[in-house]
């Protein structure tokens, strides 16, 4: 139990930034931006980040995972192995960024973007920048420096929120004033452009902070390292890339695969990426044990306390968010007050989309298997899988349910994915899973939320049944674990 624990609380220190980041973005930004945009520019900006989630996946090539993979290995050779997979990774963030400026135009031109290729270009800048900082961040990550790791991130997302702010509150009040030092930089006509000039300035705030541990490029560049990094790394290239398949092709491909006339699909895609920020607060506990589970993991020797503690970690990851689903649906009230009311049309969509969040976490969890035993291909067979069902069930199903066919796309890809990666973990590197207790915990969160749902209750009986939904799943779970909880390892290997 002392290494669960271990994981536990690192899982609690990345958990803490990533929530105090993540309020800060989906309390301030998302409420600011479904209040000042309407649906359809708030679609452009959903349809845009969709593509950066996509070219942070392809230009990583899994550096990241491979990075801590051989740093683990061969603890000696660890400041060799992050120099050359950082300097891999800027050589290429380089090239990109070239490429950008060279063809801006006709990628504007192909998303619709004719008279601004100033966006792509923007956007060129976070993801090179975004990209290249993701080895120092992997760094520190295995270094265990969670505190570096969390005050990077929370300074970054302030710049953005303060910037965020100036260009839409102050900038145009003052214009109107005619403040001639803000009419020198300001244009109201660039619009939702000052989101993606906000995030630049945010990304680079990340670089600038991360300057000590990029300096760690000086130990050189290893050509037979990076022969060891690409083989592992490239298959999980792959997986990434259909895993982006699965998160974003719903949000890129809807305006063309819903039939419904340009301005119509743009608001639709809004109203959509809006209630998916809600269902992404799942994403804060699941970012939160990714962080720490990584690098903890992979610091494990094989054999059976590897195997236990994957176990173990995989029951209290469906408490843990299975706890926080109920939360979100049981006081929907204050989830979506986070978005603005011309956008809360599509809260049925959420639960369909936190289910997909739960069984994306499991997938992470059982991608381990195939991440220590150097299988990578398998996990590329896996997403690819998955992705291959979201473009399928978005082309079939979008025209006929809108953004709920691309919902329920998601959650269908994460569930074959989930079957099949548990399926090839059985038959090439069992884990003993507590599946019994997997299973109790998934049927009560479900009888509570259909006992809770077919009450219907109103007012102050609503909440006083949602905090007693809730608190009794929280209490029923630390009564049926606390005898593991408060064992040590020696009573609980006697048992």
């Amino acid at each position: 139990m002392a290494a669960l624990r271990n994981l536990l609380g690192q899982t609690a220190i990345y958990g803490v930034s990533s929530i105090v980041g993540r309020v800060m973005n989906f309390f301030i930004l998302t409420p600011f931006y479904t209040r000042i945009f309407d649906t359809a520019e708030y679609g452009a900006i959903t349809e845009l980040y969709a593509y950066v989630a996509f070219l942070l996946v392809l230009l990583t090539y899994g550096m990241e995972t491979a990075f801590f993979r051989f740093s683990s290995k061969e603890k000696s050779k660890a400041h060799l192995i992050f120099s050359t997979a950082a300097i891999s990774v800027l050589i290429t963030s380089c090239a990109f960024i070239g490429l950008i400026y060279l063809t801006n135009q006709n990628i504007a031109d192909a998303l619709g973007y004719s008279s601004k290729p100033e966006f792509i270009i923007l956007f060129g800048w976070i993801v090179a920048i975004d990209t290249f900082v993701t080895i120092p961040f992997a760094r520190l990550r295995l270094q265990n420096k969670a505190v570096r790791f969390a005050s990077t991130n929370i300074a970054s997302i302030v710049v953005n929120i303060l910037l965020n702010l100036f260009f839409f509150m102050y900038c145009p009040v003052a214009v109107e004033d005619g403040s001639s030092w803000v009419s020198s930089f300001y244009s109201p006509e660039f619009g939702i452009g000052y989101v993606f000039v906000a995030n630049v300035f945010a990304s680079l705030t990340k670089f600038v902070l991360l300057l000590p541990t990029i300096a760690g490029i000086r130990a050189g560049f290893s050509p037979t390292v990076l022969k060891q990094l690409l083989p592992y790394g490239l298959p999980l290239l792959f997986l990434g890339l259909a895993g982006i398949v699965n998160e974003t092709f719903d949000r890129v491909a809807f305006e063309s695969l819903s039939g419904l006339p340009p301005g119509e699909a743009a608001a639709e895609l809004g109203i959509y990426g809006a209630c998916y920020k809600v269902a992404m607060l799942l994403s804060i506990g699941i970012q939160a044990y990714r962080f720490a589970a990584e690098p903890f993991i992979f610091s494990l020797s094989k054999g059976h306390e590897g195997e236990r503690v994957q176990a173990d970690a995989m029951k209290y990851y469906f408490i843990s968010a299975l706890l926080i689903c109920m939360t979100l649906i049981c006081f929907e009230d204050f989830s979506l007050m986070l978005i603005g009311e011309e956008f809360r049309s599509g809260a049925g969509v959420i639960p369909i989309l936190l289910a997909a969040y739960l069984l994306y976490g499991t997938v992470f969890n059982l991608s381990f298997w195939y991440k220590l035993n150097d299988k990578t291909l398998y996990g590329a067979v896996i997403a690819f899988a998955g992705a291959v069902i979201t473009i399928v069930l978005n082309v079939w199903l979008v025209p006929k349910l809108s953004y709920y066919g691309s919902a329920l796309a998601t959650l269908a890809a994460y569930a074959l994915m989930t079957v099949i990666s548990f399926t090839l973990m059985r038959k090439f590197h069992p884990i003993n899973y507590d599946l019994k207790s997997i299973s109790v915990y998934i049927a009560t969160a479900v009888i509570i939320l259909s006992t809770f749902k077919f009450l219907a209750l109103s007012g102050w009986l609503k909440y006083i049944a949602a905090f007693m939904g809730v608190g009794g799943f929280a209490l029923f779970a630390f009564i049926k674990e606390k005898n593991l909880i408060f064992s040590n390892d020696n009573r609980r290997d006697n048992k």
